[in-house]
């Protein structure tokens, strides 16, 4: 059995057991039976039981990380409903505007925003949907739209480490090249993002009922993604973040309705929160220590190295923050019985999706790996490659849960794709940018920590309610690149 195609047709089974089963009976069957076929085929694509082996390894370092932070994000939620600071944030909401609906939105676009571009890993996912549900919103409801809102913004999450990481660091690329991909990617993700807006309003309305300040909700999404593409061009990596202020900033001004001023008492714990996940990646010191890690080179005498890096995840500063709220409202309940019974429930279905990600990957010792498989079927296209290189990034964050990695496993391969086509090289690693960013919307590993954060176990509905959007925005991002190569738009290399 050496047909390549049979390869890449095999290569899909695992994606199509996961999506097919999540979305048919339940999250936990999926990725049980999706880990069974991955082993078998692993062993199909005659990879040693090593490499097996180091990938379980991997998987577990991955899973630790992970749930570093759902641990930091419980203790800090916990803390804060327990202290009154949830219900005084409600509240306070209130006075910018009297429409939920426009809380609602103000809150989801800016703060996902700001708490991505500030942190990544996942932290929007952990925070936001909280203080929607404490505004009284449905948890689903919540969760679906800040997802999704998080893959919109993921092309300079943790202040552009998707873009450092996965694209210029392994691919030595230069500058001019790096700006070209903050300038294409914020164009694209704009105008795919209307596409996810549409979706997230017919969602609103279906379970929240009729939208009465819908041309407010489009004002607010054009106050956040007109200061992102400007940003884009002489702030990169910080783009996000900026665009965040300027949104919330325009927003209060222009929506706020009375003159009462917005309390920030109840943000004060919020506040220092992004101060300490924010100053360490501007104090070259802060972040030269955060960045620690530790390596495990050639696992098991395999190519395959693995890196922890504990302080990188905003565990630390979610537990400081929780603490200090403790303090100064005099409380000493930790929560820890609860914390601890949802990281046990969690790490059951969390440690087998991550596995799948890392034996896909790491299955290529005598052939391509299934992952090198998918790319290769996408490079068929030819010169249609513009319209489907964003589903690959989007595949590459449903099966490895990251922007960052998504670039790493595929970033080389729509590099030297744009090569052998002839087609503008910062283009198409801007469209694997978008499609990792889209995939934030829909991958597992989001699902299960938001959704565990939030004690709700319904991850089928989340995954329900978002894998159309995110495929609608990929196909959309794809046609606006074809649009920007066609009509000679894009900006100067």
């Amino acid at each position: 059995m050496n047909s390549p195609i049979l390869y890449s047709l095999l290569a899909l089974l695992p994606l199509l057991v996961l999506i097919v089963l999540s979305l048919w009976k339940s999250l936990t069957l999926a990725v049980s039976v999706s880990f069974i076929v991955t082993a078998a085929l692993f062993f199909v694509w005659q990879a040693p039981v090593s490499y097996f082996l180091a990938s379980l390894i991997t998987a577990l370092l991955s899973t630790v990380t992970i749930l570093m932070i759902v641990v930091g994000a419980i203790f800090l939620y916990r803390v804060m409903e327990g202290t009154g600071y949830i219900n005084a944030i409600s509240t306070s909401m209130q006075q910018i505007h009297p429409a939920r609906e426009v809380s609602f939105f103000l809150v989801a676009i800016g703060l996902t925003a700001f708490f991505e571009g500030v942190a990544g890993f996942g932290t929007p996912g952990t925070i936001v949907p909280l203080l929607l549900m404490a505004m009284g919103f449905d948890a689903i409801l919540a969760l679906s739209v800040v997802l999704l809102l998080n893959s919109l913004v993921g092309i300079a999450g943790a202040v552009g480490t998707p873009v450092l990481t996965g694209l210029q660091l392994p691919l030595d690329l230069p500058p001019a090249m790096v700006s070209a991909i903050y300038r294409h990617a914020s164009i694209i993700i704009s105008v795919a993002g209307l596409v996810l807006l549409l979706f997230i309003l017919r969602l609103y309305r279906r379970q929240a009922g009729d939208l009465k300040y819908t041309k407010q909700v489009f004002l607010m999404y054009a106050f956040f993604v007109g200061p992102l593409i400007l940003f884009s061009f002489f702030a990169g990596e910080f783009s996000v973040i900026l665009a965040a202020v300027a949104m919330l900033i325009l927003s209060a001004l222009v929506l706020k309705q009375g003159d009462q001023p917005l309390p920030l008492k109840p943000w004060l714990p919020y506040l220092t929160l992004i101060a300490l996940l924010l100053l360490p990646k501007l104090i070259a010191p802060l972040k030269n220590m955060i960045n620690w890690e530790w390596e495990l080179h050639n696992l098991l005498s395999t190519s395959i190295d693995a890196t922890f890096k504990p302080l990188v995840v905003p565990l630390i500063p979610f537990v400081v923050v929780g603490l200090g709220v403790m303090w100064t409202k005099r409380s000493r309940e930790f929560y820890l019985n609860s914390i601890l019974k949802k990281v046990g429930s969690v790490f059951i279905i969390l440690y087998p999706a991550i596995a799948i990600s890392q034996l896909m990957v790491n299955s290529g010792t005598d052939r391509p790996s299934m992952v090198d498989h998918l790319a290769m079927m996408l490079q068929q296209t030819g010169p249609l490659y513009v319209l489907f290189a964003p589903l690959l990034g989007i595949v590459g964050a449903f099966i490895t849960g990251s922007t960052t990695v998504s670039n790493l496993v595929f970033g080389a391969a729509q590099l030297q794709t744009a090569q052998n086509l002839g087609l503008n090289e910062s283009l198409i690693l801007s469209l694997q940018l978008c499609g990792g960013s889209l995939g934030n919307g829909i991958c597992l590993f989001n699902i299960i920590a938001a959704a565990s954060v939030a004690n709700v176990s319904d991850y089928k509905q989340i995954l329900k309610n978002n894998l159309p959007p995110a495929i609608a925005a990929g196909l959309v991002a794809g046609i606006a690149g074809w649009l920007l190569m066609q009509t000679g738009s894009l900006p100067p290399e």
